[in-house]
């Protein structure tokens, strides 16, 4: 779970859900056919609230995995139709809501939530975005008070996966273990998705190589494959587990299986760091070169959660403004102490550099 927010990491659970609706499909390609869907239901039945929420819902699920930023703004329009037929409806709030937390806007996202939860203080959904708003704004004791009352209301699997996540920025790696593992416990887990106990396993695993207990991480890797063979963070946690015990070759396999299921940024700059090592140098390029694409169309389109690792790109071409700029709007959305690192590391670099840069606030 580190450098990643709790929202990044769910997106391989949305994937994989797109996945198993419908079995061969590409997730893009499903979420394209979830939107078609819902706007063909709205076109027959343009009074109903809860289709135009549910459009609104189709168009976050398809920016998350396509990274434009468009969809965003197209699903807020939505919601503002939702709205006007039911003012006041606490489930367009909360949608809007996940809207905000999707695109980064953390703050704004928890300030929603606790809007709704002046009347709904046991709303479950409600409460879990204001935590990860405050988690992902440095927050943690907000957040704490959040998923602890989420926890007294809701026992789902992504209520012990957050409690999870913040024992482990916290530094109780025993208590993220033991939090992952209660929702895993047979007797639990029965009545979860074979997705969400995939993602737990995959979160997991990354929290027993913390713990010094790397033998422990591939029996939990292969468990989640074996359930959901397609499952997006089992694939990727166990992509780098394999580089970090020296099994490249099993690493690029695993990298290539992410990239044949959807573009992956993330997973492009990683193989092409692999593929570096044996001096494969075109393909690393070329590799490269397709996630900053992806970064450059997802920022352009107003997607916020691209920022820093197009920054981070920026800064590796030298291009210190524009990563300054980049990393400063980063920060303006998640003041931690982790963003402001990059931020400055960035101004350093641009002095050492003797291109010196003025200071954020």
């Amino acid at each position: 779970m580190r450098g990643q927010t709790f929202v990044a990491l769910l997106l391989p659970l949305t994937g994989a859900l797109l996945r198993a609706e419908s079995p061969g499909v590409p997730p893009v390609r499903r979420a394209d056919q979830v939107v078609a869907f819902h706007e063909a239901r709205i076109a027959a039945r343009p009074d109903d609230e809860d289709a135009w929420r549910k459009l609104a819902g189709a168009y976050v699920q398809r920016a998350e995995l396509t990274g434009d930023g468009a969809d965003y703004d197209r699903g807020w329009k939505t919601l503002d139709k939702a709205d006007a037929l039911s003012p006041g409806d606490v489930r367009v709030l909360q949608a809007r809501a996940d809207l905000l937390l999707s695109r980064h806007h953390f703050q704004a996202a928890r300030e929603m939530a606790e809007k709704g939860l002046k009347q709904h203080p046991k709303n479950p959904d409600l409460l879990a975005v204001a935590g990860d708003g405050a988690l992902e704004t440095g927050n943690l004791e907000a957040a704490a008070d959040y998923y602890l009352r989420l926890k007294a209301v809701s026992s789902r699997v992504t209520t012990w996966a957050r409690l999870a996540h913040l024992n482990e920025m916290r530094g109780n790696l025993d208590e993220a273990a033991s939090m992952l593992e209660r929702a895993l416990d047979p007797g639990y887990s029965g009545v979860s998705s074979a997705d969400a106990r995939s993602w737990c396993r995959a979160v997991l695993g990354e929290v027993e190589q913390q713990r010094g207990h790397p033998e422990r991480s591939r029996p939990l890797y292969e468990k989640g494959l074996q359930e959901t063979p397609d499952h997006l963070l089992v694939l990727e946690h166990f992509a780098e587990f394999e580089q970090s015990e020296g099994h490249l070759a099993a690493s690029e396999a695993l990298y290539r299986r992410i990239l044949a299921i959807h573009e992956d940024p993330k997973a492009e700059l990683r193989l092409a760091a692999l593929l570096e090592t044996r001096g494969e140098r075109v393909e690393a390029a070329k590799l490269r070169a397709a996630a900053r694409r992806f970064y450059e169309r997802a920022v352009a389109s107003g997607n916020d959660g691209y920022l820093r690792p197009l920054a981070v790109m920026e800064l590796a071409a030298g291009h210190y403004e524009r990563a300054e700029s980049l990393q400063a709007r980063d920060v303006a959305l998640r003041p931690t102490h982790e963003s402001r690192g990059v931020l400055q590391t960035i101004q350093d670099a641009a002095a050492a550099a003797g291109r010196p840069l003025p200071k954020s606030k």
